[in-house]
């Protein structure tokens, strides 16, 4: 989900939230005290009483914003979609696959293994046109974590090479944690 669309669905859920409150307090008072007389505005009187233009463009907005909150809901709850769950190699004389989520565990043992006071968290690797894309979360040594950064990427480089001749076109860093 974009951060427009999480933007659009807090401002809809903020706004409809607000209608609900007020209309709760409104058939509350009105269930407390029976002779307390509490019409609706004039403006919505007129616009739910008879079939006018204004009703069907506010019925219409309506359905709009609901269809749009409905499909926000169902595109967060979705999984993500990861790239290829296998990666095939090779030329005319045999042919390879490795399976990607052995290799991001490769990967983590291979930083954790190298790279002093690294503590992975997550490994992903994307594809991404004709490279792949690593995002990693761990947490890394306070003291170098630039440094910490350029020798992950060679060794990331360097291992994606020589798995399967994949190159290595981006990697994403998030530190959790300085340590």
């Amino acid at each position: 989900m974009t951060a427009s669309g999480r933007v659009v669905a807090v401002i809809a859920g903020l706004v409809g939230l607000l209608f609900a409150a007020a209309d709760l307090v409104r058939e509350a008072v009105l269930a407390a005290e029976r002779s307390v007389a509490w019409p609706f505005a004039d403006w919505w009187s007129r616009l739910t009483t008879g079939p006018t233009w204004a009703t069907a463009v506010a019925a219409a907005a309506a359905a709009v914003v609901t269809v749009a909150l409905i499909l926000l809901a169902v595109r967060q709850l979705r999984a993500r979609r990861r790239g290829p769950g296998l990666v095939e190699f090779g030329d005319e004389a045999g042919r390879a696959q490795l399976d990607v989520l052995a290799m991001e565990r490769a990967l983590r043992r291979r930083l954790e293994s190298d790279l002093p006071g690294v503590k992975t968290r997550e490994l992903e690797l994307t594809k991404r046109g004709d490279g792949w894309w690593v995002r990693l979360e761990a947490d890394l040594p306070a003291r170098d974590v630039l440094g910490v950064q350029a020798r992950a990427g060679g060794l990331l480089a360097a291992d994606l090479a020589r798995m399967g001749g994949l190159r290595l076109d981006g990697l994403d860093v998030v530190v959790t944690r300085l340590t």
